[in-house]
């Protein structure tokens, strides 16, 4: 996650060594033993099902790579049937091969003792101490809430009845309203960031977690989202369009049609909201390459921000320029005088340091009732975002019957996406709750206290996440599509232009439709390749050439220079760390990301895509694991195409 010291430009600031990624891919696949996954455990009368990385299975290794914790159930939530699965799979980090798993997931049933309620959130830890600041929100978080929530009610009971028998019915029958469940779940997030600043393990100087979670109300068909930071909650509902943008369910061609809502913001100094309120605390506003003195304060003569107009402190950085969308070194949250703390987010838990400067623990929420059609709720940590918008998580998750399928999906695309383009990965972890009813008929039947009818009429808070420019989920794969498209108009343009060079274009094969749509398939996922002119397409097409491997075939080798993407059609392929010395063998090898083409389910995976951008030495070796083939396009008849 966001620290001061992650994320930079992917080749500007880039070592020579690891600037080497014209690749298959860069990453490795070293798993940490720290913790088994916990069991169930009833804690507080509710069943809390507490997650961190554990040992691999056999089949989690061989088929995902470095997948830590898989887990997967049902419920019956009074008026709601769900099933869920939750998943994360440890990141890449070349300068910190051992770096452990920040990413935590929690799911809690019977939640607050109430059979029809449960709680189900996920955790990014960042710094030095950044899996135990997230183990520890993990292990607090929903049983904190779930002691407010008991308080409150039996509070409300004490209130209104005197026997014991009339004080337990009427604490079984009750639900809270609105404001109710929103003030207990910002009261527990401030309370576990006050108990996590007490602890006497854990440093949160530096390090924190963000939280994104439901509450999920079964018998009243309500959910609540808290989010503190920029993991996501997205819901994915089926829907098609009537008249003039009127919504309605249905199908389309027999299969639905889903549009992903945000139920969460990114709270990054990105968000205006969010840059003004930091401010009010004296934060500046500036990102790493400002601080190093990389990147010039330009004056903004326009003031389009307009955050300052009632600065106390003069202006000073309100005045500079504020176009942070142009590469991956975002704004992040300094210290006035100081070059602290340097965060990427603008609410946390933990961050001690950051919490004068407004980096605050109060999380955003979100209250609305799930109607029919509302039939997926993802939650996810950032990692998942980096290259994938809303719309293409929920898209993922439509594909398959169950929760788990979808976890996998996603996270392997995800991971895919980040070695195509990275020179590391980011932990991932996501929950994927697949909502497969919604019974009308307990809905209701329970007592309700204060104003919860009143509550739930009004309209959903997510509908405000929708209209509001600067918080599109778009936005962090634009500035990625942004600055990929940079560079490869830079690396082009240094590729050197011979006659023999553009002949490569006319080393045309023929194609049939298949195998153009195929090829359209997947290249559509490319970044560099996806917003190509329909003749470019086309002269793509043609260059690109087939190749037929055997098992056992090594397509890509560590450390030779690399000019070609693959696209894959057929087969199986492993993408492999060869230790020092070893060649060729299985001994010394490390297994960090497999890739399965599939024309039944339409998967076209690419690897090798940097070395469009520049050519040299592969970070990772790809081996056939199967007969199959696949197509390369070279990085000169790309240029060819180009400057056509």
């Amino acid at each position: 996650m966001g620290s001061c010291h992650s994320k930079k430009k992917i080749v500007q600031q880039a070592s020579p060594a690891l600037a080497t990624a014209a690749a298959a891919t860069t990453a490795t696949t070293t798993t940490t033993n720290r913790e088994s996954i916990a069991a169930n455990k009833p804690r507080d009368h509710s069943d809390v099902h507490r997650t961190s990385p554990a040992s691999k299975s056999k089949e989690n290794t061989t088929n995902y790579g470095n997948i830590e914790s898989v887990s997967t159930a049902s419920l019956e939530l009074g008026g709601l049937n769900i099933r869920y699965a939750s998943m994360t799979k440890r990141g890449y980090y070349p300068e910190d091969v051992s770096k452990p798993n920040q990413d935590a997931f929690s799911h809690t049933s019977n939640f607050a003792s109430q059979a029809s309620d449960a709680f189900f959130a996920v955790y990014d830890g960042h710094g030095r101490d950044g899996e135990k600041c997230a183990q520890y929100c993990r292990d607090m978080l929903p049983t904190t809430l779930a002691r407010v929530v008991k308080e409150m009610k039996l509070e409300l009971c004490r209130a209104e009845v005197d026997s014991s028998k009339e004080k337990d019915r009427m604490f079984t029958d009750m639900e809270l309203a609105k404001i109710q469940v929103q003030h207990a779940c910002t009261k527990s997030h401030l309370m576990v960031n006050a108990g996590l600043r007490e602890k006497g393990d854990i440093d949160d100087t530096l390090s924190g977690t963000t939280a994104v979670s439901v509450f999920v109300q079964g018998r009243l068909n309500r959910i609540t989202i808290s989010n503190v930071g920029d993991s996501r909650a997205i819901l994915g509902r089926r829907v098609s369009r009537e008249g003039k943008g009127k919504m309605k369910i249905s199908s389309v061609d027999g299969a639905a049609a889903y549009k992903a809502i945000p139920l969460s913001r990114d709270q990054t100094p990105h968000s205006k909201v969010e840059r003004k309120r930091v401010r009010s605390c004296g934060a500046r506003i500036l990102s790493l390459d400002q601080i190093e003195g990389l990147e010039p304060l330009k004056l903004d003569k326009k003031n389009n921000d307009k955050d300052n107009d009632n600065d106390e402190n003069g202006g000073n950085d309100h005045d500079y320029e504020e176009d942070f969308d142009e590469n991956d070194d975002p704004p992040r949250v300094w210290h006035p005088t100081m070059d602290y703390p340097g965060t990427a987010f603008t609410r946390s838990l933990g961050d001690a340091l950051a919490k004068e400067l407004g980096v605050i623990a109060e999380p955003e929420m979100v209250t609305m009732e799930l109607e029919d059609g509302d039939d997926i709720i993802v939650l996810a940590t950032d990692g998942v975002f980096e290259f994938l918008t809303n719309q293409s998580v929920i898209d993922i998750c439509t594909k398959f019957k169950d929760p788990l399928g979808a976890c996998r999906a996603v996270i392997s695309e995800a991971y895919q996406l980040w070695l195509q383009y990275e020179l590391r990965t980011d932990d991932i972890t996501i929950i994927c709750i697949f909502v497969d009813g919604i019974d009308k008929d307990k809905h209701g039947h329970s007592r309700s206290h204060s104003s919860y009818h009143r509550a739930t009429l009004e309209t959903s808070d997510c509908i405000t996440f929708e209209s509001k420019k600067e918080d599109k989920d778009e936005s962090k794969v634009i500035r990625r599509s942004s600055e990929i498209k940079d560079m490869l108009k830079e690396s082009l343009h240094q590729t050197p232009t011979k006659t023999s060079h553009n002949n490569m274009l006319f080393l045309k094969t023929e194609k049939s439709k298949e195998e153009k749509d195929m090829l359209n398939h997947a290249i559509k996922r490319s970044l560099i390749l996806q917003n190509m002119s329909e003749k470019q397409l086309e002269m793509i097409y043609s260059a690109m050439q087939p190749m037929h491997v055997k098992r056992g075939d090594w397509i890509i080798n560590q450390g030779e220079q690399g000019n070609c993407l693959y696209v894959a059609e057929e087969g199986r392929f492993e993408a492999r760390i060869v230790s020092p010395g070893s060649h060729h063998t299985d001994e010394g090898e490390k297994v960090v990301h497999v890739y399965e083409a599939s024309k039944e389910k339409k998967c076209f995976p690419c690897f090798g895509e940097l070395s469009l951008l520049y050519s040299s030495p592969r970070a990772a070796s790809i081996v056939a694991m199967t007969d199959g083939k696949l197509w390369s396009l070279h990085r000169v008849a790309l240029k060819a195409i180009m400057n056509e």
